[in-house]
């Protein structure tokens, strides 16, 4: 019971994480909208390209480049960095960009550290691409290797395309993680079952000869 305590409490914080932030991202979209005349180089994103931005990004972030974060997270468009602890960023510091380099820096220091696992682009449009990453975050303020889920989106409207929305949160545990031990313990007790059969058969015929020899003789 404690253990789905644990997991509910995760998945509701990652929802809560995702809904603030697709809010948001909707205002943002208002914005840029109305901005799409300002001056800049206009670029249709794609799939490849949002794939792109993100495997940057987290070249950068594991390597603590600074400068290169503070070229790929969008000067102009930010909306939201948001993340559960350690390092957590919620509420009104997730869209503070003024400090998001010093938090990256102090991430870094504590060897905060993202795999990639998939990425999957769920839009893309003139100005911006959508997505949903499935990652593994580590860091030495305890957090061993956790499984993480992100929101997140791409702008493509100037150059240089950069995040705009990053929302990551501890991914719920689910039953179907559960399927390639259920499917070797299957394999190895088929495997025990065939053996257990073999020897029996074998037994029974090694019985049958030695009736049968038994018969002979007399």
């Amino acid at each position: 019971m404690g253990k789905a305590r644990v997991v509910l409490a995760m998945g509701r914080r990652l929802w809560l994480i995702v809904a603030s932030c697709t809010q948001l991202v909707l205002l943002a979209g208002c914005q840029v909208g109305a901005a799409s005349g300002s001056p800049g180089t206009p670029n249709q994103c794609t799939p490849q390209g949002v794939r792109q931005v993100v495997e940057r990004f987290i070249d950068a972030f594991n390597r603590g480049d600074i400068a290169q974060l503070d070229r790929l997270v969008s000067q102009q468009q930010f909306v939201w960095y948001a993340t559960d602890a350690p390092g957590q960023r919620l509420n009104a510091e997730a869209y503070d960009r003024e400090n998001l380099m010093a938090y990256f820096a102090a991430r870094h220091r504590q060897h905060e550290h993202l795999v990639l696992n998939s990425l999957d682009v769920t839009f893309t449009n003139a100005n911006r691409g959508g997505l949903w990453a499935h990652l593994t975050r580590s860091a030495d303020d305890g957090l061993p290797p956790t499984r993480y889920s992100s929101k997140g989106e791409v702008q493509c409207s100037t150059m240089p395309s950069g995040l705009t929305v990053w929302a990551m949160g501890r991914s719920p545990w689910s039953p179907i993680e559960l399927l390639p031990e259920v499917a070797a313990l299957v394999l190895i007790a088929a495997g025990i079952g065939g053996i257990v059969l073999w020897r029996r058969r074998s037994a029974g015929r090694l019985a049958s000869a030695a009736r049968a020899k038994t018969n002979i003789t007399r």
